[in-house]
This record gives structure tokens, sequence and C-alpha cells, in this order.
């Protein structure tokens, strides 16, 4: 049995976002929903507040992570446009190009990966996510650093190129599947919420944002059923001065005339030293989160989403509308696993440290 995976279905628009432009026509399924809710005993919340977790890394194994619920849309117009190639691009630690290119590979297409900021061939590495979309058998087109709306160009520019060279059609998904029809994957979810009990449990949503889509699709559907709680954007890419165009392009595309300040708060100060960089002391709250609550977060994305939420309910609790926050956990395990976290786990004190030579005095070894 398959249970209707990678079978296409009408997508169900929720009734609030009927009158929306860019309604996708289908989706192909690729996971199964809705994914949980649960009390989340976050180390550091100060007194008073109740954070909870909405579980989106469980929407699979390989491909786990909120991107899994835009690429249903996405490989539904891919397979009805006929496409025999799709390419997308992002770092080299990309989640979303992992399962962009896995789903590929199900789906009978072939992968390319544009690889943002890598000019070499040695500087690339086989770690993490990396690993998983060569593992895939993707083609892989590396393009020296640019900013992101020269990236984001490149990326969609070769899929001319793919579909001259192969004389078959390659379908473009843009970077971090960004798009007007990918939002409703997010819109979809807000409804999911709604049913899992959003209103009566819940007074904040905060969520990592770095190219928009995941945060934006949440808020548009915070804002067309009432604006009932505040949507944070924790912003791990980009500046907000940056960011906001292209969340409001967006906004535009499915026919709303609201700006992003309108239905989102997005969250500055969490970038680091820029984006696909940690910090020793992120990674150290990595592995204390991980020792606490045993709910794995990842260097780039939820980690510092977590991070900068401790950080605002301590420092700028009024910045919340309730005592209940819910955060979205987007996923990202996969990043765990590239080396970063090798600079922390053998340090003295640290919770992944507790190594223990066998106690052959109390316990004598068996030969």
């Amino acid at each position: 049995m398959d249970n209707g995976y990678f079978q296409m279905y009408e997508y169900q628009v929720p009734a609030w976002a009927q009158h929306l432009n860019h309604i996708p026509s289908h989706i192909v399924k690729l996971t199964t929903l809705n994914t949980p809710i649960h009390r989340w005993s976050l180390p550091g919340v100060p007194e008073g507040f109740q954070v909870f977790i909405k579980r989106d890394d469980l929407t699979g194994t390989e491909l786990s992570g909120n991107k899994v619920r835009i690429l249903q849309i996405l490989f539904a117009e891919a397979l009805k446009q006929g496409a025999r190639h799709v390419v997308t691009g992002g770092g080299p630690q990309s989640g979303h190009c992992r399962a962009v290119a896995l789903t590929c590979r199900q789906l009978g297409l072939t992968p390319h990966v544009v690889v943002d900021g890598v000019s070499k061939k040695e500087e690339l590495g086989a770690k993490g996510n990396t690993l998983l979309y060569r593992m895939a058998g993707s083609d892989l087109y590396l393009s020296p650093s640019c900013s992101y709306g020269a990236f984001k160009q490149r990326v969609c520019s070769m899929a001319g190129y793919i579909s001259a060279k192969y004389q078959e059609p390659c379908y473009c998904i843009p970077v971090g599947g960004a798009t007007a029809s990918g939002m409703f994957a997010f819109i979809s979810l807000f409804q999911e919420l709604i049913d899992q009990g959003l209103y009566e449990n819940f007074d904040d949503i905060v969520v990592t944002i770095a190219t928009g889509g995941t945060a934006a699709g949440i808020a548009v559907g915070n804002y067309l059923t009432g604006s009932k709680l505040r949507i944070h954007a924790v912003s791990i890419a980009m500046t907000k001065e940056k960011l906001t165009p292209f969340v409001d392009r967006m906004l535009s595309d499915i026919g709303l005339s609201v700006g992003t300040d309108d239905i989102m708060d997005i969250v500055e100060g969490y970038i680091g030293e820029g984006y696909g960089t940690a910090s020793d002391e992120l990674l150290e709250t990595i592995t204390n989160v991980s020792a606490s609550t045993g709910i794995l977060l990842d260097p780039y994305y939820t980690g510092k989403g977590a991070q900068g939420l401790l950080e605002e309910l301590k420092k700028n609790p009024t910045r919340f509308q309730g005592k209940r926050i819910l955060f979205i956990h987007t996923g990202g395990i996969f990043g765990l696993f590239n080396g970063e976290m090798d600079r922390v786990v053998n340090l003295p004190g640290n919770h992944a440290n507790n190594i223990n030579e066998w106690p052959e005095r109390d316990i004598p070894l068996v030969q």
C-alpha cells in the first residue's frame, strides 16, 4: 500500500482564501499531515510564558522539514507542465535543495542544484544536506558569491540552459521555493493550526524566516481570519530592509494590498556573522536544548529561531501579544551533520560530552 503517495490530487484551498490569486490547482502527495503540537519545556523561558512546538520536522525522513509542504504544490506544477528536469538553488547546506533533489528522484525527474557561494569543487564537501543532494545524483552548478537578487536570477536562468542542453523541459523552483503559489502551502498550514486548536490555545506564533514564503503564508492566514494572533518571524538570512521587498512582492502577487509590516513582526538581530554561519554560543544552546527537551535544532535555521525567541522573551516580553507561544519547528536535522557541532561537543561541561571510562573497580569487565 502506498497510501496515495506520489499521486496527484486537487488542491483544496481554505474557504477564507478562495478570493486570492495564484491558487494552485493540484498537489502531489509527498507526506502525511497533520504534524503534532505539544508543550516544549525550552530551557531559559521566563516565568509566566508557556512555549509549545509545531513539529514540522516530522513531515518525513529524507524529506524532513517544512519545505515538503511547498514541494507538494511546486512538483504538481512541474509534472503538469511535462518537466523532465527540475532546477533549484541554495547554500551548500540547503535543506531545500536536499528535499528538491530527493523528491525529483522519487518522481522520476532529474535534479539540478545551483550552489551559492562556492567557486571550486574542493570547497563543496560531502556532509549534511550536501551529502544527501549529491547522493541523489544531482547535477551541481557552482555559483560564486553574489547578492540574493542576483542569485535568484542565476538559478532560474539555468532552467533555459538545461532545457536547451537536454532538449527536454526543465522546471525552475526558485530559491527556498518562495513563490506566490507555494505560499498556499502555508496558508493551508494555518488552517491546519486552526483545526488543531490554534485560537483556543495560543496567542503568538514564532517562525524562522529566510526567503519569506513560510512566514508570509502563515501571516496571510492569520490576517485573512481576523488577525487573532501575532506572527513573529525571526530573520536568519537578511535584514528587514532587504527582506521586506521580497515578501511584499509575494503578497501583491496573490492579490493583497497589505504590506509585510501590516501582517507580521520581523525580528532582527539573530543572523549572527551571516547566513549559513553558527557561533559557538548558538551551538552550545542547541546542545542544551537537545539535552533538556530531546528536540533537535539545526545551526542555521531553527537554532537561530529558537535563540531569537528566548532572547526576545527575556529582553522584550511586551513584543508578544500573550503568554502562550507556538514555535514552528521547520526541520533542518541534517544540518547537524556537517561538522559544525564538532567545535563544542567535546568542550568541558557540554551536555554532549558526558563520556566516562568503564568503572572497572566497581564492575569488573567480563572477558
